[in-house]
């Protein structure tokens, strides 16, 4: 790729972060399932997906002033990892009104406009300063929300923030997630 891909939409919302996790979902999610993507995430850091929702568990305990910025591109933008601390694919669905909800536990979801369709979508966070608690509601981290049509290649794999001093948290078993296998649903 010699020429630079830009947005064809590009938007930022604020979103009041908390319980160190928010969920994306396009329209299409069922409620029911947070939980057990949460898990999957959880198990598997640091994001689980069905193709409806996806749900990201952050380092930060919570940031009530989250900064989130939306691109949209026509196909897979420029690689820029290493300007992130947190990176994660997943696919994801956004249904016919054209909606990209974003939520968190307790707090009043955010809404962007994108296009409908199926798409990848790169999460990624960078400004953290510790794992939990951030010793303020407000520390500063910001996301970025990269999505692009979905042409069903291979998904980066993660990229986990590594905390001076502490590394990178395990993953947490759950009882419902077998290693490898991948959230699907099951109606």
């Amino acid at each position: 790729m010699n020429a630079e891909t830009s947005p064809i939409l590009e938007s930022t919302v604020v979103l009041a972060m908390d319980y160190g996790q928010f969920c994306l979902d396009g329209g299409l999610g069922d409620i029911d399932n947070e939980i057990e993507l949460l898990e999957h995430a959880q198990a598997e850091q640091p994001s689980a997906g069905d193709g409806t929702m996806v749900v990201v568990v952050c380092p930060h305990q919570n940031n009530f002033e989250t900064s989130v910025d939306v691109q949209v591109f026509d196909r897979r933008p420029a690689a820029d990892r290493s300007e992130w601390q947190q990176v994660s694919e997943d696919r994801l669905e956004v249904d016919a009104p054209g909606v990209l909800s974003l939520s968190s536990p307790t707090t009043e979801p955010v809404t962007v406009a994108v296009p409908p369709g199926q798409y990848v979508v790169e999460v990624s966070g960078r400004g953290f300063v510790n794992y939990g608690w951030p010793g303020s509601t407000t520390p500063g981290d910001v996301w970025r929300l990269r999505l692009w049509p979905d042409d069903d290649s291979v998904l980066e794999p993660a990229q986990l923030w590594e905390m001076p001093g502490s590394g990178v948290p395990e993953n947490t078993p759950s009882s419902t997630h077998e290693s490898g296998s991948s959230v699907t649903d099951e109606s």
